[in-house]
């Protein structure tokens, strides 16, 4: 055979022998394929209901639970205009630091005290982009004028709120 034909040969038989090779080591073929497994016998059988336990007393202060009377007994703080209108005005005291511009989010978490003022504003650890980010949403938080303040029964108390702060 002349050389001219022995690379002929090689080119046309060479990549088949590649594919078969490449294909043998694929791990789904590798692996043995499932057990069959007969379905279960059909019977003429009626399914057979549980045995009903007796009920269990209720504990005096999961009655609430039981009965379906339900108390509210805590209010969130609210913001005037609502939620809405809350992101409104972070995004438009929102300005957008120097330097490279990264898109996220930072999570702030701030105090709404009894009177309706915000106390403790500050990002929550791990969740922010970088400090110069992270300082642009909390003083976009800290121009937020005053909350209607949380209830717990019916006394305002203070409260704790985390709020997403997006960059885009």
């Amino acid at each position: 055979m002349s050389a001219k034909t022995s690379l002929v040969l090689l080119v046309l038989l060479l990549p088949p022998a590649i594919a078969v090779a490449q294909h043998s080591y694929n791990r789904w073929d590798a692996r043995p394929p499932d057990p069959i497994v007969p379905l279960p016998r059909k019977t003429n059988r009626q399914p057979t209901a549980p045995k009903a336990t007796p009920p269990t007393p209720a504990a005096p202060d999961s009655v609430a639970l039981t009965t379906g009377r339900y108390m509210r007994v805590e209010t969130l703080p609210t913001f005037p205009g609502g939620a809405q209108a809350m992101y409104t005005a972070i995004s438009r005291n929102l300005k957008r630091p120097g330097g490279p511009r990264q898109r996220g989010q930072v999570m702030v978490k701030f105090t709404v005290l009894a009177s309706g003022a915000l106390s403790g504003i500050g990002v929550v650890p791990g969740r922010g982009l970088n400090p110069a980010y992270d300082a642009a949403a909390v003083a976009a938080v800290s121009r937020l004028n005053t909350f209607t303040p949380g209830k717990r029964g019916r006394q305002p108390v203070d409260m704790v709120l985390t709020v997403p702060v997006e960059f885009r």
